[in-house]
């Protein structure tokens, strides 16, 4: 009897603690450090992505955009197909939210 019940305290510890890492409470706060390595990576062709001037400047730089949009704005323009030339740009919204989190601490 006593090696059924350890049995099914385990079980329901187990089951516990897989519930519990797949819920809501696991979600990680948005990361700039990570959104700093997706705009070197894929938006750095076009506009220039960090202090230091890395990037190109064929579309508005990072910093400005950081000036004059809010993150609801960005979140929703990235979150969107674009036209020529991000056409078939898309990212995640884990991605997104990196970005987002990377572009706001360009404009303090």
């Amino acid at each position: 009897m006593r090696a059924l019940w350890a049995a099914l305290v385990g079980i329901v510890g187990l089951s516990g603690s897989i519930w519990a890492s797949a819920g809501p409470a696991r979600a990680v706060a948005p990361s700039p450090e990570v959104g700093s390595e997706i705009a070197a990576r894929w938006c750095a062709a076009c506009h220039v992505v960090s202090p230091s001037g890395a990037g190109t400047d064929a579309a508005p730089s990072f910093a400005n955009i950081a000036r004059h949009r809010d993150a609801d704005f960005l979140k929703g323009f990235l979150a969107q197909p674009h036209a020529r030339p991000m056409r078939g740009f898309t990212l995640s919204k884990r991605e997104i939210d990196d970005v987002t989190a990377y572009i706001a601490t360009l404009g303090r």
